[in-house]
Order: structure tokens, then sequence, then C-alpha cells
């Protein structure tokens, strides 16, 4: 064997012997997927490093708006409580057994649960030394950071439910350990949720009432449509936190909505109501609710809302034209002097109770009285009998015929056309009526 021969044995002894001592690569480590940072499960979190203390801290930052107690914001509250624990992964805490043994969730269905469920929940967690104990904390943290003064002092004091003893049970055969008292986060929640609205059957029977009556709500929103979906959805949600049935609305949904101020859209809303009556079309409350508040942005956005109709602006144009007639003065260029006047008759008087006689079927609707001639009216609300032509020159008949054509043609006069014609009525009235004490001025003059 030659010189070159030993030297490349040599040298594959010198890898080989290096290869033998050389250590091989980890395997890839596999990250567990989670759809927050913070996980997923009961696994506890080490609030003592880095990465923990950054979850607590942001888990239980209070919110930029604190709660006030106000019932209508309770759910946006709630949701906002959810949405923070499905970020941090703490969303066990609040499935909650009911006395039937039915999971709810404590932030969407509190009123199907009693305190005594919440409790016994609570004492679980904090017995325990996984995360439900730490988002207990968590959510306690939370929410005292999250509410006003005044609904924080209210919490503290009812305090006494929603502290918990989180020692250990009891062993057969020893003592029991000395009692750990805590707060849970859960227990305040629950309390909190009671302190906003009494849970109480006549509570559901109000609810249930505010959604049978929609006309209402609509008249305190002052014809607005979006803030009158708003206030009928937290109704709605109330009955579902209650696990109450939910009445059916259409039909109320409809009163509601025809008491807009609106005429172009109470026009809209018959016709709705027509189709669906007639079973033209299928409406259920949410699709109402999409169509109609889609109706009300267009009208918003043409400058169309409540914006007074043609017929509607006559009237008032008539009226100002009334009120300058009365207004005018004489002939002679200037006001002449008010004449005395015997006292105003009352309405029931015996000189004048005859004019609240409507003519029975056959007589005639007009007759001479004291020299003067009256005419019958039904539309009026002071005097039935009026005089055929005023003191103005002004022939009633006439004048209220023409006004009534002008508003009843094409129309059944009622809903908003009836509206209508009641105001020309009462325009008509002030043309042609004579009131008992106008009606003592010309028999002293």
């Amino acid at each position: 064997m030659d010189a070159a021969a030993v030297r490349t044995l040599v040298q594959e002894a010198v890898q080989a012997a290096i290869e033998a001592t050389r250590v091989p690569p980890p395997p890839p480590r596999v990250i567990p997927f989670a759809v927050t940072p913070a996980g997923a499960g009961n696994t506890a979190w080490d609030f003592t490093s880095s990465t923990g203390l950054k979850i607590f801290v942001a888990s239980t930052a209070p919110f930029s708006k604190p709660y006030d107690g106000e019932e209508a914001d309770l759910r946006d509250f709630l949701r906002k409580i959810l949405h923070r624990a499905e970020t941090y992964g703490w969303t066990q805490i609040f499935f909650i057994a009911d006395g039937a043994g039915v999971i709810r969730n404590l932030t969407k269905e509190h009123g199907c649960l009693e305190l005594t469920n919440v409790q016994a929940a609570a004492v679980t967690n904090l017995r325990g030394t996984g995360r439900p104990h730490q988002a207990s904390e968590c959510l306690r943290q939370l929410i005292i950071g999250s509410v006003t003064a005044s609904i924080a002092d209210k919490l503290y004091h009812r305090r006494a439910n929603y502290t918990i003893n989180a020692a250990a049970a009891a062993v057969d055969g020893n003592p029991p350990p000395a009692p750990i008292m805590k707060e849970d986060g859960t227990c305040m929640l629950y309390e909190l949720t009671t302190l906003v609205s009494v849970e109480t059957r006549a509570t559901v029977a109000i609810i249930t009432k505010k959604l049978s009556n929609l006309d209402m709500i609509m008249e305190e929103k002052k014809s607005n449509v979006e803030a009158f979906n708003a206030a009928v959805n937290d109704l709605v949600a109330a009955l579902h936190a209650r696990a109450a049935t939910v009445p059916p609305m259409v039909t109320a949904l409809f009163d509601g909505y025809s008491m807009c101020q609106d005429s172009i859209f109470v026009k809209y809303i018959a016709r709705k109501q027509e189709e669906y009556e007639d079973g033209t079309i299928n409406m259920t409350p949410e699709r109402l609710m999409s169509l109609v508040l889609e109706k009300y942005k267009i009208l918003v956005s043409k400058k169309a809302w409540m914006k007074k109709t043609e017929e509607e602006m006559e009237i008032m144009v008539l009226k100002a034209e009334i009120s300058q007639l009365r207004k005018k003065p004489s002939a002679s260029g200037s006001a002449q002097p008010k004449k005395a006047t015997t006292p105003r008759q009352g309405k029931d008087d015996d000189k004048y109770a005859w004019k609240q006689v409507a003519p029975k079927d056959g007589e005639p609707h007009d007759k001479t009285v004291n020299g003067k001639e009256y005419i019958y009216c039904p539309h009026h609300e002071t005097t039935k009998w009026v005089l055929k032509v005023n003191n103005k020159g002004i022939e009633h008949r006439t004048g209220y015929s023409k006004l009534k054509d002008s508003s009843t043609s094409g129309s059944s006069g009622t809903g908003s056309d009836g509206s209508m014609a009641a105001a020309l009525a009462n325009a008509t009235e002030e043309i042609g009526s004579n009131t008992h004490q106008q009606e003592a001025v010309e028999e002293n003059t």
C-alpha cells in the first residue's frame, strides 16, 4: 500500500468520526392553531410572563364609553363583553346550566338564569386553578372599569350576591376549611343585568304589550323610522334574553308605520299592507322593517321626507288668506269702532238651542229664522245651522262645496285625505260660520 492509499484511508476514518459526533437537527416545531392570540381551552395563562401580562392588560382594558345603566344600551354592553371574551379566549365562563340543566349564554340569555345557577358555576371556576378562574377575575376587572361611578356604587351594595367562597369543599370526616371569599366576575355581570332590568313576569308582559302597540313608539320617535326600528329590535332582543315568545308583529308594524307624518310614506305603507292582506306578497317582520327602512332612507336622501303636499300647501295658503281677510279694514279705509255687544250666549241657551238640532229625514236643510236665511252644515264643531251668507258677504254652501270638491275628488276621505277634509271643514267654518256672539252683534246693529 503506497502513501496515497494510506492518506485516503486516514481521511475517510476522520470523516466517519466527525459524522458520528454530529447531532441531527430537531424536527420542525408544530404550531398549534388558534383563532385569537390568547388561544382557546382551559389551560391557565402564565401571568408572570411577558405574554401573559399583555393578555391580562388587554383583556381587562375598560371600554371607551362607560356603561351608565340604561336598559336600551344593555344589549350593546353585553355584546362588547362577549366580543372581548372571544378575542382573549375566556368565553367558557358564560355558558351556565339553568335549573333544568339547559346550557345558557349569560350575555344573551341572562333572563333564563337564576342567581343560584350562576353562583354554582362560579364555585366550580374559583375552586380550580385553570383559565376559568383567571377569566372570572378578568371579567370582574373589565366590569369595574367599564361602568359609571353610579352603577359601580349600586353594584357594590349588592356584593354579597357575587362574593363566593372559593375554599375547597369539605372532605368527609374533616372539618371544613376556612372560607376564602372572592368576588366573581360572572356573578357580578348577572347582578348588573338584574339591576338594569328586573326579571319578573311583569317585565315580559310590559315588553309584549309595547310590541303590540307600536303606534305609540312611532309617536315617541317623532316619525323617525330608523329610530323606531331600533326601538323595536331592542324590545325583541329583550324578549329573547328572557326566552319569551315574540308575538306576531307584522300587523302591529303596519299600524306603527301608518302613524308617520309623511303622506307619501303612509301611502306606501297602505299599498304594502293591502298586498300583504290580499296574499300577493309574503311578509315577515324582518323583511317589512328592511323594506320600510330603505324607503325611508330614499325619501330622506331626496329631501322629500315630511315635505308638504300640494293640497296641504293650498290649505295653508287658504288659512293665511282667511287670516288676512279677518284683519282687512272697512271700505272707508279705517277700522270701524266696535259696538257694544250683548253677553255671549251659552250653547245650551234656549235662544240658540235650535242650532244644534239636525233636520229629520225629509225635512229641508235651509230655513229662515228672524228674517235671516240659515243652512244646515254637519261639518261644524260649534253650531250646525249657520248663516247662508255671513256678514262678510261670503256664501257658506258655495265656499264649502268648492273646497270639498278639491279635497275629496278621487279619494274615499279616509286616512291622510280624511285629515285634509277635516282641515278644510275647519277652514270653511272660519269663513262661513256665525257664532252666537257674532249673531248677537248683528241683532244689535
